[in-house]
């Protein structure tokens, strides 16, 4: 009788963290693999370097020559541009979600292809006199996380939004960008 309490006790325990994980959403990641057959590892490696030294705002942090991988930094600019009527917000909130979304590149080469996975995605607002709304990590859920945006939520729901979909206009630049360089 104890080990089935036991059992129904744990089982309990494993839903509620699993439901908590759901309801808060999973790290935002892209994904893009170019397919380069018959294109060696090695100038597939050198290719892929080039593509991120030559990217504005991206920092080349490491790579490993044996593995034929390496990680990349990227900052963004975000401005929140949203007009949304009949919604009542304190003075400047859009200025307060002003900042940098910062980002990792991770590039992996294997045989014939280039995998790139944008992973990480992290708002900042800047500091201003009017204050500041940083969204911290940008999950896959669609409803911006409680406690960090102090406005309307449809409002702070509608700038979480758009800091997705601006990241994914972000990514797609680059995607094409890599695309040129692997072609």
């Amino acid at each position: 009788m104890r080990i089935y309490k036991s059992i129904i006790i744990i089982a309990f325990l494993v839903l509620g963290v699993l439901k908590t994980e759901a309801q808060r959403g999973l790290p935002l990641t892209r994904v893009k693999e170019i397919a380069a057959p018959g294109v060696s590892k090695e100038k597939l490696y050198r290719k892929a370097k080039s593509w991120l030294n030559s990217e504005d705002d991206v920092k080349l942090d490491r790579w490993n020559d044996n593995d034929f991988k390496m990680e990349a930094t990227r900052t963004m600019t975000y401005e929140n541009s949203l007009v949304l009527e009949n919604i009542v917000l304190s003075p400047n909130a859009a200025l307060r979600t002003k900042g940098k979304m910062n980002y990792v590149i991770k590039v992996t080469i294997l045989e014939g292809k280039v995998r790139i996975e944008f992973t990480n995605f992290v708002h900042e607002a800047a500091y201003s006199r009017y204050g500041q709304i940083s969204f911290g990590q940008i999950l896959t859920n669609d409803k911006a996380p409680l406690g960090k945006c102090f406005e309307d939520t449809k409002w702070c729901n509608a700038v979480w939004n758009d800091m997705k979909s601006k990241i994914a206009k972000d990514c797609a630049i680059l995607e094409a960008d890599a695309q040129k360089k692997f072609d």
